[in-house]
């Protein structure tokens, strides 16, 4: 079932990661520098609004989706409520903006982006909670392929950063065609128990305050960068940001999407002792891929890099990714693996110490090191967050929960990885599309060599298993003629 559901969900992270790359190619091509630092600072704040807004209440319907005191009834019914009044809260500070700046192509923009996404997240929560990764993949995909193809005729119409925001929105409302969403979400909410909504209260608050002082991290170089240097460094940075996040921050959701349910139901069903096993196995597998993909996307960078960005982006892209990649793997590292230890013990009021120190030296360190060295200043404050985050973590979430970490088999991983990464830079072919693909398989290949003779986390034994189950049917096919 693992196994599965795993393929499901990078399915359903990779594919609009792989369409996000190609609509990237279009609008680096067809905006500015500037008109994309406006639409990726916006799209920052209404995340980082919805957040706020909404966060609390994803992370307790996810961890109380099969607890036996509750009901899922009762769930979806505060996720109404809380849905609701959320949106007026959205509506009323976009109408305040818009009275106090005249602004109305901003304020409309950000309402719709804000108001279409918290449904969209409500909804994918539900089907990833109650393992329905089908479902969730076939709403991902519906969302990315009307998002994709309404975000390239605005742009090509010269609708700008306003034509995306607007294709975002109409994206996020194609649930609104399937009819389980209505059956879920059309309906008189029921009253839900003081002291159970205080126990969802409790346990998700704090959680979306560390997602908040995490998005702070996220957000504050890009907003930074805009008021200190301006929008065009905005543009830049967001661009040679946005193709590692897209493999490698969706590559660790993906894994996370698929396994974390299902540690819980472990851990509900056979306690703590079974739970280990799994956790251990659980971030061999994130590691195994996000490490491999960041060096990876470091070895075929100037084959496709050109492809995918406009000629205005891609010098600062190519020399940034190297250091954007690296912040973006530590900081999966916490978000999918570090930050498991609090929510597991339920102990969430804890990594608020964590990440509120973390987002103090980030802002710190943005406003000190952005008007000496700008972009770059940006990704070191960036950097020194995410490293505090995950040594303060650790050292936190180990008083209360305890992580596996199997250290013999996390070097094999590095070094298999690495050995690709020689080897693929080394490959005497040239450069291009072509090129690009060789080096892809040759690394698939070394990479998945060198982890059955390391005999990472066991894997020559379940390859075994793996092959007498496929002969098996082989053999009595042989003995029935």
């Amino acid at each position: 079932m693992q196994v599965r559901h795993s393929i499901l969900y990078l399915l359903a992270h990779g594919i609009p990661a792989l369409v996000a790359f190609l609509t990237l190619a279009v609008y680096t091509r067809w905006i500015s520098p500037e008109a994309y630092g406006v639409y990726s600072t916006l799209v920052v704040v209404a995340n980082s609004v919805n957040i706020i807004l909404f966060n609390w209440l994803y992370v307790a319907l996810l961890r109380y989706w099969r607890d036996s005191d509750f009901q899922q009834s009762e769930l979806i019914s505060l996720l109404l409520i809380v849905l609701g009044i959320g949106s007026v809260v959205i509506l009323l500070g976009a109408s305040s903006y818009f009275f106090f700046t005249n602004d109305a192509l901003i304020a409309v923009s950000l309402a719709s982006l804000m108001l279409s996404n918290a449904p969209y997240m409500a909804y994918q929560r539900i089907n990833s909670a109650s393992l329905q990764a089908e479902r969730y993949l076939k709403i991902e995909l519906a969302r990315v392929v009307v998002t994709a193809l309404l975000a390239i005729i605005l742009v090509w119409l010269g609708y700008s950063w306003y034509g995306i925001l607007l294709a975002t929105t109409l994206g996020f409302l194609v649930p609104l065609a399937f009819r389980h969403f209505w059956q879920n979400f059309c309906h008189y909410p029921i009253a839900l128990n003081s002291a159970k909504a205080f126990k969802l209260l409790h346990y998700g608050l704090p959680l979306s305050l560390t997602f908040i002082l995490l998005e702070v991290i996220h957000a504050t170089d890009r907003v930074l960068l805009s008021w200190l240097v301006g929008f065009k460094a905005a543009g830049q940075y967001a661009v040679a940001f946005s193709l590692p996040f897209q493999l490698l921050i969706l590559v660790g959701s993906a894994i996370n999407a698929a396994f974390y349910p299902l540690i819980l139901q472990t851990l509900e069903e056979q306690g703590k002792a079974a739970v280990k096993a799994s956790l251990a196995n659980y971030l061999l597998i994130l590691l195994g891929l996000l490490v491999p993909s960041y060096f990876g996307f470091i070895a075929v960078s100037h084959d496709f890099m050109p492809l995918l960005i406009g000629d205005a982006y891609l010098i600062d892209s190519l020399r940034l990714l190297p250091s954007i990649g690296l912040l973006l793997v530590l900081n999966a590292v916490y978000l999918f693996h570090t930050s498991l230890a609090f929510q597991l013990a339920k102990q969430t009021y804890r990594p608020i110490l964590v990440v509120g120190v973390a987002a103090i030296l980030n802002v710190a360190l943005n406003l000190i090191l952005i008007p000496i060295y700008q972009i770059e200043g940006a990704v070191i404050a960036s950097l020194g967050a995410y490293v505090v985050c995950i040594i303060y973590g650790n050292v936190l979430g180990a008083k209360v929960f305890k992580l596996p970490v199997l250290w013999l088999e996390i070097i094999k991983i590095i070094s298999a990885a690495s050995l690709m990464l020689l080897i693929l830079s080394n490959l005497s072919i040239g450069h291009g599309f072509i090129e690009g693909l060789i080096r892809i398989l040759v690394g698939i290949l070394v990479y998945s060599s060198a982890i059955c003779l390391l005999n990472v986390g066991n894997v020559r034994n379940y390859l075994l298993i793996s092959l007498k189950i496929l002969s098996k049917p082989n053999e009595s096919t042989h003995y029935s003629a």
